[in-house]
C-alpha cells in the first residue's frame, strides 16, 4: 500500500483521458480522499438555453473523485468502477464544481468510497456511493 506522501506524489488526473478532457484539477489528496475541482465551461450546461448543468457531469465528477480516493488508499491497479449511486439533491448552476472523494472501506478485491459534489458557493448538489476495484493483493 502506498504512503500518502507517495500516493500524492504518483496520482496525476492527468493519468486519466476522461478526467484530462473535463479539465478536472487537483485541489487535495490524503490517503483516502480526495478533492478535485471542475472549472466551468458551457459544454456542461443541459440544454443552450439552461443554466443547469448536465447530470452526466456530475456522475462523472463523483465516480472519478470516488475511483481516485481508493487508489490513493489501495495503491495502484485499484479503482475501476463497479458501481455506482448518485443523489441529485439540488441543480448544479453554472460555476465551478468541488467533489470529494473518501473511502469508506478498503478490502482486498473491492473497496468503498463516499462521494459529494458541491458548487463553488459550497451548497451541496449530489451525494454518492460507489464501489470500485481494489488492487487485488
Amino acid at each position: 500500500m502506498l504512503t500518502p506522501d507517495d500516493a500524492a506524489m504518483e496520482i496525476s488526473l492527468d493519468q486519466s483521458p476522461y478526467a484530462r478532457f473535463l479539465g478536472a484539477e487537483l485541489v487535495r489528496a490524503e490517503e483516502g480522499l480526495i478533492e478535485i475541482r471542475l472549472p466551468f465551461r458551457e459544454d456542461f450546461l443541459r440544454m443552450d438555453d439552461s443554466d443547469w448543468y448536465h447530470g452526466g457531469i456530475i456522475c462523472a465528477l463523483a465516480d472519478i473523485a470516488g475511483a481516485f480516493a481508493v487508489v490513493m488508499a489501495a495503491g495502484k491497479g485499484s479503482g475501476a468502477t463497479v458501481d455506482l449511486r448518485i443523489d441529485y439533491l439540488k441543480p448544479a448552476l453554472r460555476g465551478d464544481l468541488v467533489a470529494i472523494g473518501r473511502v469508506v472501506k478498503v478490502g482486498r478485491r473491492i473497496c468503498r468510497a463516499d462521494m459529494e459534489v458541491r458548487a463553488a458557493d459550497s451548497d451541496l448538489v449530489a451525494i454518492g456511493r460507489g464501489t470500485f476495484l481494489g488492487s487485488g493483493r
